[in-house]
């Protein structure tokens, strides 16, 4: 179980995409040796021992400018190819099991596209089939700028992982990186092979040949699979609570219950999104801004009445209703008919028990 402590440090002003710190251990089997590198990561909180939690997540904002900082310091622009070359089984944790438990390279790179979020929350996959060819395309949903490593890592990783579970990656036609120029062109021709290589692309993408798509995954599994999944599933809707856009507006609620401020057009204001646009997101997310403010309503309205200092009026106010009658008529909606000086009073009951 993470540190909830350590986890809030991690993730800055909490109005970004975060990605699983698991996503940076390629980097770390590089840098490791580097002391000043040890260092940079301590002062954000992050050790070595945190790299096999996959319930630890860093702001997106911030591992870039970590990665960043790391290029630079080891002078090695081809420090993404390196992570990425030296990608191995279960990195990815339960989002790898899930995929490559499937039968092909189709199934699991949809697969791979349904989880994504549990390793990179502001990275989506996308896959193009035509008649010949398929694209799968990497975005980056957030608008923060990827440095060249991270573009590499991605592509390179996502190569590694096709000839392991594969056994070939003959079927890479083309390679489309982000960012202008190459970091590494002989390590481009090394790791790419044949595959033509284009620069300053929208997205960073693989185009493949059609029929590539068929081919067989070497741990194939359809039973695992199915479990993998489900746990996959649980996984992703634990991060979309906490750390998606849902997660977001719970951490601007929070603060701003009390302020008149709880409204969808504020705290998506406070997103930098507009209010269509939050609704548009966390309906992709199958909740809703209401079904969100009430739950957290419910949540707090516990701990605030176990404060018997508090008058019902203040609960109310700390809760951001208009009035108490509002509160108490959300209460008993809540709790099958109790009213907050009944569930009060239960508290009392229970604690002369004691």
């Amino acid at each position: 179980m993470s540190d909830p402590k350590k986890t809030a440090s991690l993730l800055g002003t909490g109005h970004g995409a975060t990605i699983s710190i698991r996503w940076l251990l390629p980097f770390i089997r590089v840098v490791e040796q580097s002391s000043e590198d040890a260092g940079r990561l301590a002062s954000r909180g992050i050790a070595l021992t945190d790299l096999t939690d996959p319930d630890i997540r860093i702001d997106h904002q911030s591992a870039m400018a970590l990665l960043q900082a790391s290029v630079k310091h080891l002078k090695d622009p081809g420090l993404g190819l390196r992570a990425g070359e030296g990608f191995q089984p279960g990195d990815l944790d339960v989002l790898e099991y899930a995929s490559r438990s499937c039968s092909t390279l189709r199934q699991a790179i949809s697969c791979a596209d349904r989880y994504m979020g549990l390793m990179h929350g502001a990275q989506e996959g996308l896959l193009i089939e035509s008649n010949d060819s398929a694209r799968w395309e990497l975005r980056i949903t957030d608008g923060v700028e990827q440095p060249p490593a991270a573009n590499d890592f991605a592509l390179t990783s996502a190569i590694m992982y096709g000839r392991r579970y594969t056994g070939t990656d003959s079927g890479v036609l083309e390679v489309h990186f982000r960012h202008k120029q190459a970091t590494d062109m002989a390590a481009y021709e090394r790791i790419f092979g044949p595959a033509k290589i284009f620069l300053g692309a929208q997205h960073n993408a693989l185009v493949l040949t059609a029929s590539h798509l068929d081919r067989p995954m070497s741990l194939a599994h359809p039973a695992l699979q199915a479990a993998y999944e489900v746990r996959a599933n649980q996984l992703l809707e634990r991060v979309k609570r906490t750390h998606g856009v849902a997660g977001r507006v719970r951490q601007v609620l929070v603060n701003r219950l009390n302020s008149g401020e709880a409204n969808l057009i504020a705290v998506g204001r406070r997103l930098g999104m507009s209010a269509a646009t939050l609704r548009r997101k966390l309906a992709e997310e199958n909740t809703t801004f209401s079904q969100l403010l009430d739950a957290l309503r419910r949540e707090l309205s516990q701990a605030y009445l176990r404060d018997q200092e508090l008058a019902i009026s203040e609960v109310a106010f700390l809760l951001g209703f208009a009035h108490a009658p509002a509160f108490n008529k959300a209460f008993r909606r809540w709790w099958g008919g109790m009213t907050p000086s009944d569930y009060r009073a239960q508290l009392g009951r229970a604690e002369v028990k004691a």
